[in-house]
């Protein structure tokens, strides 16, 4: 009898240790393995825009295999937003693109497409300067805290007097999305968190956060 239970608890024991073997090896494979897909799909689809360019050549259709022309068209690709940027950035660059520009915001519906994604672009990776503080706010609804951003250091004044704030709350794991609300001002509270470390924490959906992030919630005045 006593050799029975001994043998149950051996197995039981051998069995919690299986279960802690797989669990430490789950959780030191997944996130190399998501890191690996991440990076292998943003290569192929990338690499696969400029994969007809490389078969239209007949040597380079030959020789060269589809591995070699997906990673070739992923440094191309590479080369191209290179390029694009040098050239932006000088004089002719910015005279065509002012002028190109002005085109695209006069063709109707192309413009407010066009302007709304100019503006997002410019805002997330341009202008980081016009997310103005991290915040929490009740949102969507009383007793439900949501992480945004102030976009403007105006307030604005509404009917019954009160002064609010425009806040930006984006989504996870995309921020350039996300919803525009009008907080009143004393519902608005500030942090000391920069915005790099607010991004993470959206991004991320509380994955990469702050050990304490009550510290980082300034007390109202």
């Amino acid at each position: 009898m006593l050799s029975a239970v001994s043998a149950a608890g051996r197995q039981k024991g051998a069995l919690k240790e299986l279960r802690h073997y797989f669990i430490t090896g789950v959780a030191t494979l997944l996130p190399l393995s998501v890191t690996v897909f991440i990076f292998w799909f943003i290569i192929v689809r990338l690499g696969n825009l400029f994969h007809p360019v490389f078969r239209m050549h007949p040597w380079l259709a030959r020789h060269v295999p589809d591995w070699g022309a997906t990673l070739s068209g992923f440094v191309l690709f590479l080369v191209l937003v290179l390029l694009t940027g040098w050239i932006a950035s000088g004089l002719i660059g910015k005279l065509t693109l002012g002028w190109l520009d002005k085109i695209l915001k006069r063709v109707p519906f192309v413009k407010s497409i066009y302007s709304s994604a100019r503006q997002l672009t410019d805002a997330v990776f341009v202008d980081r300067s016009s997310l103005r503080k991290t915040i929490i706010a009740e949102y969507p609804r009383a007793g439900m805290f949501a992480v945004g951003f102030l976009t403007n250091d105006e307030r604005v004044t509404l009917a019954d007097g009160r002064k609010a704030l425009l806040v930006f709350f984006p989504t996870t794991p995309n921020p350039t999305s996300g919803w525009l609300a009008v907080i009143p001002e004393t519902e608005v509270v500030e942090t000391s968190l920069t915005i790099e470390d607010g991004l993470k924490l959206i991004v991320s959906g509380g994955v990469i956060k702050p050990a304490d992030m009550g510290f980082f919630i300034r007390p109202k005045a």
